[in-house]
């Protein structure tokens, strides 16, 4: 049996006394409250995070990573291509004087299989000039997209699109109408898609207050829930750097 709030809904909308795009932002907000509450379930994951960046109107090339990630906030990332394939960095929230330990074959002639290096080092920030650490990460996208869809819809500068349904999951285009950037906007459009299982934010495109795309980010092969012994995260990591993962600070 159905609710009432649920059969008076489908009526109206059958009526259509509801526009498409005021459905398409019902069941998008909806979705995004689903996705919220899955990430809360969530206590670490891994998967394969494909990221390709546009800067100044240069596009680079598609970097493929290896990521686990930890609540509160402990990530890993090893670089399965491009120059920076071998490069695997560390970063865990609160340990290591907010440094990222750095492991990479050959660096220093070998003598330093693992350094340590402020996040603002410009070998850090090598390609990607407004890189954050902190920004990584389907948690952190999360927060901040759904805090900026909270503000949008509060002003009135919410458009949503639905784009498509598949198996995989829904598809959804969001605009900032108006909107400039600054704390809570950090875009004026992005293309979202919400896995169909989890409800998590799996593929994003960002596009800047031109129009014009600044990135594009998606996790395939998402696990949940892994744990610490997950083997393919054994795998993976170097074998130096996985001391600097597992043993706290002394």
């Amino acid at each position: 049996m159905i609710s009432r709030k649920t059969f008076y809904s489908t009526l109206i909308l059958c009526l259509g006394l509801v526009s498409p795009c005021a459905a398409d932002e019902a069941r998008f907000l909806a979705l995004l409250q689903k996705s919220v509450a899955s990430y809360e379930k969530v206590k670490d994951y891994t998967a394969i995070f494909h990221k390709t960046e546009t800067d100044e109107g240069k596009t680079g090339p598609e970097e493929i990573i290896f990521l686990k990630f930890e609540k509160p906030f402990k990530i890993f990332m090893g670089w399965l291509n491009t120059k920076k394939k071998g490069l695997q960095v560390l970063y865990e929230r609160g340990r290591h004087d907010g440094k990222l330990v750095i492991h990479k074959p050959g660096l220093l002639l070998g003598l330093a299989p693992v350094i340590f290096l402020d996040q603002n080092s410009p070998w850090v920030k090598e390609g990607s000039a407004t890189y954050d650490i902190e920004d990584a990460g389907i948690g952190t996208f999360l927060k901040d997209f759904d805090r900026a869809v909270t503000a949008a819809k509060k002003q009135e500068k919410l458009t949503v699109t639905a784009l498509q349904k598949t198996d995989a999951g829904e598809e959804f285009g969001v605009t900032f109408e108006d909107s400039a950037k600054d704390p809570v906007y950090f875009a004026y459009r992005i293309k979202v898609l919400f896995d169909a299982h989890n409800h998590l934010p799996v593929r994003m495109e960002l596009f800047d207050w031109e129009n014009q795309p600044t990135g594009i980010y998606f996790y395939d092969n998402l696990l949940l829930n892994v744990g610490s012994d997950d083997p393919e995260f054994k795998k993976q990591i170097n074998r130096r750097l996985a001391k600097a993962y597992a043993v706290p600070d002394r």
